[in-house]
Protein backbone atom coordinates (compact mmCIF):
# COMPACT_ATOMS: atom_id res chain seq x y z
CA UNK A 1 0.00 0.00 0.00
CA UNK A 2 2.66 2.49 0.92
CA UNK A 3 4.17 1.95 -2.45
CA UNK A 4 1.00 2.41 -4.36
CA UNK A 5 0.78 5.73 -2.41
CA UNK A 6 4.11 7.16 -3.62
CA UNK A 7 3.68 5.61 -7.17
CA UNK A 8 0.21 7.34 -7.10
CA UNK A 9 1.82 10.65 -5.56
CA UNK A 10 4.83 10.81 -8.37
CA UNK A 11 2.07 10.35 -11.10
CA UNK A 12 0.28 13.05 -9.60
CA UNK A 13 3.25 15.39 -8.99
CA UNK A 14 4.46 14.65 -13.17
CA UNK A 15 0.32 15.04 -14.27
CA UNK A 16 -1.15 17.98 -12.41
CA UNK A 17 -0.20 21.52 -12.59
CA UNK A 18 -2.25 22.26 -9.05
CA UNK A 19 -3.06 20.61 -5.60
CA UNK A 20 -5.38 21.54 -3.06
CA UNK A 21 -4.40 21.36 0.25
CA UNK A 22 -4.83 22.45 3.76
CA UNK A 23 -1.48 24.06 4.70
CA UNK A 24 1.02 26.41 2.71
CA UNK A 25 3.03 23.75 1.08
CA UNK A 26 0.89 23.27 -1.56
CA UNK A 27 -0.83 25.84 -4.06
CA UNK A 28 -4.40 26.34 -4.43
CA UNK A 29 -5.75 25.89 -7.56
CA UNK A 30 -8.14 28.63 -9.02
CA UNK A 31 -10.74 26.71 -10.49
CA UNK A 32 -14.31 24.73 -10.27
CA UNK A 33 -13.05 21.47 -8.45
CA UNK A 34 -14.72 18.40 -7.44
CA UNK A 35 -13.60 16.95 -4.51
CA UNK A 36 -13.56 12.53 -3.24
CA UNK A 37 -12.30 10.53 -0.40
CA UNK A 38 -12.31 12.86 2.90
CA UNK A 39 -14.18 15.92 1.64
CA UNK A 40 -14.33 17.12 5.60
CA UNK A 41 -11.52 18.08 5.68
CA UNK A 42 -10.93 20.35 2.52
CA UNK A 43 -11.14 24.20 3.03
CA UNK A 44 -13.86 26.47 2.02
CA UNK A 45 -13.23 27.20 -1.84
CA UNK A 46 -12.61 30.80 -3.03
CA UNK A 47 -14.58 31.81 -6.66
CA UNK A 48 -11.82 33.99 -8.58
CA UNK A 49 -13.69 35.50 -11.46
CA UNK A 50 -11.02 36.06 -14.68
CA UNK A 51 -11.11 39.68 -16.22
CA UNK A 52 -12.42 40.12 -19.16
CA UNK A 53 -10.84 42.18 -21.71
CA UNK A 54 -12.15 45.65 -20.67
CA UNK A 55 -11.60 47.31 -24.06
CA UNK A 56 -14.98 47.99 -25.89
CA UNK A 57 -14.94 49.65 -29.21
CA UNK A 58 -17.65 51.73 -30.50
CA UNK A 59 -18.66 51.10 -34.33
CA UNK A 60 -19.77 54.42 -34.56
CA UNK A 61 -16.99 56.31 -34.72
CA UNK A 62 -14.91 54.39 -37.68
CA UNK A 63 -18.09 53.97 -39.19
CA UNK A 64 -18.42 57.92 -39.57
CA UNK A 65 -14.44 57.94 -40.21
CA UNK A 66 -15.06 55.88 -43.07
CA UNK A 67 -18.14 57.41 -44.63
CA UNK A 68 -16.13 60.89 -44.64
CA UNK A 69 -12.54 58.80 -45.87
CA UNK A 70 -12.24 56.01 -46.93
CA UNK A 71 -9.86 54.06 -45.12
CA UNK A 72 -10.03 56.11 -42.43
CA UNK A 73 -12.23 53.90 -39.91
CA UNK A 74 -9.25 51.09 -40.83
CA UNK A 75 -6.73 53.74 -39.64
CA UNK A 76 -8.83 54.11 -36.55
CA UNK A 77 -9.07 50.41 -36.20
CA UNK A 78 -5.28 50.02 -36.62
CA UNK A 79 -6.25 47.35 -39.72
CA UNK A 80 -3.14 46.58 -41.75
CA UNK A 81 -1.97 49.02 -44.06
CA UNK A 82 -2.49 47.17 -47.24
CA UNK A 83 -6.17 47.34 -46.38
CA UNK A 84 -5.88 50.93 -45.53
CA UNK A 85 -4.16 51.75 -48.67
CA UNK A 86 -6.71 49.86 -50.66
CA UNK A 87 -9.42 51.96 -49.57
CA UNK A 88 -7.82 55.18 -49.88
CA UNK A 89 -5.83 54.12 -53.06
CA UNK A 90 -9.66 53.70 -54.52
CA UNK A 91 -10.43 56.48 -53.45
CA UNK A 92 -8.18 58.52 -55.18
CA UNK A 93 -7.67 56.61 -57.91
CA UNK A 94 -11.75 57.33 -58.82
CA UNK A 95 -11.42 60.50 -58.36
CA UNK A 96 -8.29 61.44 -60.35
CA UNK A 97 -9.87 59.13 -63.17
CA UNK A 98 -13.47 60.83 -62.63
CA UNK A 99 -12.01 64.31 -62.96
CA UNK A 100 -9.87 63.50 -66.17
CA UNK A 101 -12.86 61.69 -68.00
CA UNK A 102 -14.78 64.34 -67.17
CA UNK A 103 -12.66 66.84 -68.61
CA UNK A 104 -11.94 65.32 -71.40
CA UNK A 105 -15.30 64.92 -72.41
CA UNK A 106 -15.46 68.39 -71.84
CA UNK A 107 -12.71 68.81 -74.60
CA UNK A 108 -14.25 66.43 -76.99
CA UNK A 109 -17.83 68.67 -76.51
CA UNK A 110 -16.40 71.83 -77.34
CA UNK A 111 -14.46 70.48 -80.44
CA UNK A 112 -17.52 69.08 -82.14
CA UNK A 113 -19.40 72.55 -81.26
CA UNK A 114 -17.12 74.03 -83.24
CA UNK A 115 -17.39 71.54 -85.69
CA UNK A 116 -21.11 72.06 -86.44
CA UNK A 117 -20.80 75.62 -86.19
CA UNK A 118 -18.40 75.66 -89.08
CA UNK A 119 -20.72 72.74 -90.97
CA UNK A 120 -23.78 72.84 -90.14
CA UNK A 121 -25.99 76.50 -91.64
CA UNK A 122 -29.26 77.06 -91.19
CA UNK A 123 -30.08 78.67 -95.01
CA UNK A 124 -28.14 75.33 -95.91
CA UNK A 125 -30.92 73.86 -94.17
CA UNK A 126 -33.77 75.40 -95.52
CA UNK A 127 -32.90 75.55 -99.02
CA UNK A 128 -31.95 71.95 -99.16
CA UNK A 129 -35.00 70.63 -96.92
CA UNK A 130 -37.71 72.81 -99.27
CA UNK A 131 -35.75 71.75 -103.21
CA UNK A 132 -33.80 69.21 -103.23
CA UNK A 133 -34.90 65.31 -103.14
CA UNK A 134 -33.47 64.95 -99.72
CA UNK A 135 -37.39 66.47 -98.97
CA UNK A 136 -38.67 63.81 -100.30
CA UNK A 137 -37.97 61.36 -97.01
CA UNK A 138 -40.89 61.31 -94.41
CA UNK A 139 -39.03 62.62 -91.44
CA UNK A 140 -37.12 65.21 -93.36
CA UNK A 141 -39.28 68.44 -93.82
CA UNK A 142 -39.27 71.84 -91.84
CA UNK A 143 -42.36 71.38 -89.76
CA UNK A 144 -41.49 68.01 -88.30
CA UNK A 145 -41.52 66.73 -84.81
CA UNK A 146 -38.77 68.54 -83.30
CA UNK A 147 -38.00 72.01 -83.59
CA UNK A 148 -35.16 74.97 -83.35
CA UNK A 149 -35.35 77.66 -81.55
CA UNK A 150 -34.61 80.78 -84.27
CA UNK A 151 -33.54 84.46 -82.61
CA UNK A 152 -35.25 86.99 -84.56
CA UNK A 153 -33.68 90.73 -84.63
CA UNK A 154 -34.24 94.35 -86.30
CA UNK A 155 -37.88 94.42 -87.99
CA UNK A 156 -38.41 90.46 -87.60
CA UNK A 157 -38.16 90.85 -83.61
CA UNK A 158 -40.27 93.85 -83.26
CA UNK A 159 -43.50 92.10 -85.62
CA UNK A 160 -42.90 88.32 -84.08
CA UNK A 161 -40.85 88.50 -80.64
CA UNK A 162 -37.25 87.81 -80.08
CA UNK A 163 -37.81 83.75 -80.15
CA UNK A 164 -39.93 81.43 -82.60
CA UNK A 165 -40.11 77.94 -83.89
CA UNK A 166 -38.23 76.74 -86.85
CA UNK A 167 -41.45 75.25 -88.25
CA UNK A 168 -42.11 79.29 -88.93
CA UNK A 169 -39.59 79.02 -91.80
CA UNK A 170 -42.03 76.70 -93.42
CA UNK A 171 -43.95 79.74 -94.98
CA UNK A 172 -40.88 82.24 -94.00
CA UNK A 173 -38.25 80.61 -95.99
CA UNK A 174 -37.12 84.07 -97.17
CA UNK A 175 -36.21 85.01 -93.49
CA UNK A 176 -32.62 82.73 -93.77
CA UNK A 177 -31.82 85.19 -96.35
CA UNK A 178 -31.89 88.46 -94.19
CA UNK A 179 -29.49 89.46 -91.56
CA UNK A 180 -32.38 88.97 -88.90
CA UNK A 181 -32.75 85.58 -88.08
CA UNK A 182 -30.46 83.41 -86.77
CA UNK A 183 -30.75 79.82 -84.91
CA UNK A 184 -29.89 79.37 -80.89
CA UNK A 185 -27.24 76.98 -80.92
CA UNK A 186 -27.91 75.55 -76.93
CA UNK A 187 -27.57 71.76 -75.93
CA UNK A 188 -30.88 70.87 -77.80
CA UNK A 189 -29.43 72.36 -80.98
CA UNK A 190 -26.33 70.22 -80.97
CA UNK A 191 -28.16 66.99 -80.06
CA UNK A 192 -30.75 67.62 -82.82
CA UNK A 193 -28.60 68.32 -85.91
CA UNK A 194 -26.73 64.70 -84.80
CA UNK A 195 -29.96 62.79 -83.96
CA UNK A 196 -32.52 63.55 -86.51
CA UNK A 197 -32.72 62.57 -90.04
CA UNK A 198 -35.16 66.34 -89.83
CA UNK A 199 -32.16 68.23 -89.48
CA UNK A 200 -29.84 66.39 -91.82
CA UNK A 201 -29.74 68.83 -94.94
CA UNK A 202 -28.42 71.33 -92.93
CA UNK A 203 -24.71 69.78 -93.61
CA UNK A 204 -22.64 71.96 -95.71
CA UNK A 205 -21.55 68.50 -97.43
CA UNK A 206 -24.94 67.30 -98.44
CA UNK A 207 -24.49 68.09 -102.15
CA UNK A 208 -20.60 68.76 -103.86
CA UNK A 209 -19.93 71.77 -106.18
CA UNK A 210 -22.05 70.55 -109.12
CA UNK A 211 -24.71 69.37 -106.79
CA UNK A 212 -24.07 65.68 -106.70
CA UNK A 213 -25.53 63.92 -103.84
CA UNK A 214 -23.23 63.46 -101.00
CA UNK A 215 -25.35 62.44 -98.23
CA UNK A 216 -26.09 58.67 -98.29
CA UNK A 217 -28.36 55.94 -96.11
CA UNK A 218 -27.05 54.31 -93.38
CA UNK A 219 -29.11 50.52 -91.92
CA UNK A 220 -29.05 50.89 -87.98
CA UNK A 221 -30.42 48.03 -86.72
CA UNK A 222 -33.55 48.50 -83.69
CA UNK A 223 -33.98 45.47 -82.41
CA UNK A 224 -36.46 43.59 -84.59
CA UNK A 225 -36.49 45.86 -87.23
CA UNK A 226 -33.99 48.22 -89.39
CA UNK A 227 -33.88 51.79 -89.10
CA UNK A 228 -32.53 54.00 -92.19
CA UNK A 229 -30.24 57.25 -91.24
CA UNK A 230 -29.93 59.83 -93.44
CA UNK A 231 -26.26 60.88 -93.30
CA UNK A 232 -23.29 62.72 -94.65
CA UNK A 233 -19.76 62.58 -93.93
CA UNK A 234 -19.60 65.76 -91.87
CA UNK A 235 -22.18 64.22 -89.64
CA UNK A 236 -20.62 60.44 -89.44
CA UNK A 237 -17.72 62.66 -87.94
CA UNK A 238 -19.76 64.84 -85.81
CA UNK A 239 -21.87 62.12 -84.10
CA UNK A 240 -18.76 59.91 -83.51
CA UNK A 241 -17.28 62.77 -81.62
CA UNK A 242 -20.08 63.13 -79.41
CA UNK A 243 -20.48 59.55 -79.23
CA UNK A 244 -16.79 59.64 -77.87
CA UNK A 245 -17.91 62.50 -75.01
CA UNK A 246 -20.78 60.67 -74.01
CA UNK A 247 -18.42 57.94 -73.62
CA UNK A 248 -16.48 59.35 -71.43
CA UNK A 249 -19.18 60.99 -69.46
CA UNK A 250 -20.34 57.80 -68.90
CA UNK A 251 -16.90 56.73 -67.36
CA UNK A 252 -16.82 59.64 -65.33
CA UNK A 253 -20.40 58.35 -64.12
CA UNK A 254 -18.82 55.01 -62.89
CA UNK A 255 -15.96 56.49 -60.95
CA UNK A 256 -18.40 58.37 -59.32
CA UNK A 257 -20.48 55.25 -58.31
CA UNK A 258 -16.87 54.08 -57.70
CA UNK A 259 -16.37 56.40 -55.17
CA UNK A 260 -19.43 56.05 -53.59
CA UNK A 261 -19.27 52.53 -53.22
CA UNK A 262 -16.11 52.99 -52.05
CA UNK A 263 -17.44 54.99 -48.95
CA UNK A 264 -20.29 52.24 -48.26
CA UNK A 265 -17.92 48.94 -48.05
CA UNK A 266 -14.88 51.19 -46.30
CA UNK A 267 -17.42 51.99 -43.75
CA UNK A 268 -19.15 48.33 -43.69
CA UNK A 269 -15.84 46.76 -43.23
CA UNK A 270 -14.81 49.59 -40.71
CA UNK A 271 -18.09 47.89 -38.50
CA UNK A 272 -17.21 44.68 -39.23
CA UNK A 273 -13.65 44.77 -38.15
CA UNK A 274 -14.80 46.46 -34.57
CA UNK A 275 -17.37 43.84 -33.91
CA UNK A 276 -14.90 41.40 -34.38
CA UNK A 277 -12.22 43.08 -32.64
CA UNK A 278 -14.93 43.71 -29.50
CA UNK A 279 -15.23 39.82 -29.15
CA UNK A 280 -13.45 37.72 -26.72
CA UNK A 281 -9.62 37.49 -27.80
CA UNK A 282 -9.33 34.25 -25.21
CA UNK A 283 -8.74 31.18 -26.42
CA UNK A 284 -10.47 28.88 -23.82
CA UNK A 285 -8.71 25.42 -23.27
CA UNK A 286 -10.42 22.50 -20.85
CA UNK A 287 -7.68 22.28 -17.90
CA UNK A 288 -7.85 18.95 -15.79
CA UNK A 289 -5.96 18.60 -12.44
CA UNK A 290 -5.55 15.30 -10.26
CA UNK A 291 -3.41 15.06 -6.92
CA UNK A 292 -3.69 14.46 -3.39
CA UNK A 293 -5.06 16.23 -0.11
CA UNK A 294 -2.86 16.54 2.63
CA UNK A 295 -3.71 16.17 6.06
CA UNK A 296 -2.11 15.90 8.98
CA UNK A 297 -4.48 13.20 11.28
CA UNK A 298 -4.90 10.97 8.53
CA UNK A 299 -2.18 7.70 8.30
CA UNK A 300 0.37 8.82 5.48
CA UNK A 301 -0.94 12.50 5.60
CA UNK A 302 -3.00 11.57 2.89
CA UNK A 303 -6.39 12.87 3.45
CA UNK A 304 -8.15 12.61 -0.03
CA UNK A 305 -7.83 12.48 -3.65
CA UNK A 306 -8.44 16.03 -5.29
CA UNK A 307 -9.90 16.35 -9.31
CA UNK A 308 -10.14 19.89 -10.99
CA UNK A 309 -11.73 20.95 -13.83
CA UNK A 310 -11.13 24.33 -15.24
CA UNK A 311 -12.46 25.84 -18.24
Amino acid sequence: MRYLLIIFAVTSYLSANNLYNLDSRFHPVLSTSFFFLDQDSLPAATEMVEPEDSLVVYPARPMLYSLILPGAGQWYNKSPAWKIGLFAGIEAASIFSGLQWKKKAEDIRLQYEIFADQNWDLETWVFNTLNTPIGNYADVHINGTHKLILVLSGSLAEQYGNYVSSDSLENNAHWVYTNEVSVLRDRDFYENIGKYDQFVGGWIDCYGLANNQLWFEVEKDVGDSTEIIISTPNKEDYVNQRGRSNGYLNMAKYAVSAVMFNHVISALEAVWSTQIRNRTKKERKVQTNVGLLYNQHAKYGVGGIAVSLHW
